[in-house]
């Protein structure tokens, strides 16, 4: 078994994993269709109670929520990129090139938010991003601003969701000092 060389947290491989731990990566990787079990996963492999909740929650997360998948993808790399998880920015970049979304877009999110097109795009990143840094902050022409952009209260409700379960990824990630998956980094390569 391999550790993180950074906290000395173990991290579970396939391979390794005891029978409980493999049901739950199984799960996973069927359920969210993915090709291998993130390292994120594998460090909370650690703790059987933590691996469970954790599949579980993102399972109910993405199963339940209505917007476009590309706009959550943006949602979460620009509150990623924004405060520095690489390892989420990472991922969420390779997310959003898989859906479509070409180089100059995911850099006026992050770099340029005032010239995204369509303005309810921008409307939509700049109110999660607020969601995201000052929450408190919220005034009710934040919420106003995305509702004169047609957005529903129910989808201000799941940006809101969206906004903080990119935080609690980010968090997440930094707290585990996981590096990014190498079929990500290696994908997101092939992209470029």
């Amino acid at each position: 078994m391999e550790y993180l060389p950074t906290n000395g947290l173990p991290i579970i491989e396939e391979h390794e994993a005891p029978p409980e731990v493999a049901r739950v990566y199984d799960a996973i990787k069927r359920d969210m269709q993915m090709p291998a079990v993130p390292n994120m996963v594998k460090v909370l492999a650690g703790s059987q109670s933590m691996l469970e909740f954790y599949a579980k929650l993102m399972m109910d997360y993405y199963s339940h929520l209505e917007l476009p998948e590309a706009l959550i993808s943006m949602i979460h790399y620009t509150i990623a990129t924004k405060s520095n998880c690489t390892y989420c920015s990472v991922g969420n970049e390779l997310s959003c090139r898989i859906l479509g979304i070409d180089d100059k877009t995911l850099e006026k999110l992050v770099h340029d938010l005032g010239s995204v097109n369509p303005q309810r795009i921008q409307a939509i990143i700049d109110f999660a991003l607020k969601v995201a840094k000052d929450p408190q902050g919220l005034v009710r022409a934040d919420y106003d601003r995305v509702r004169d952009q047609g957005v529903s209260d129910e989808e201000i409700l799941q940006i809101i969701i969206v906004a903080s379960m990119s935080v609690m990824a980010d968090i997440l990630a930094d707290a585990l000092q996981i590096e990014p998956d190498s079929m990500v980094v290696e994908a997101l390569a092939q992209m470029k």
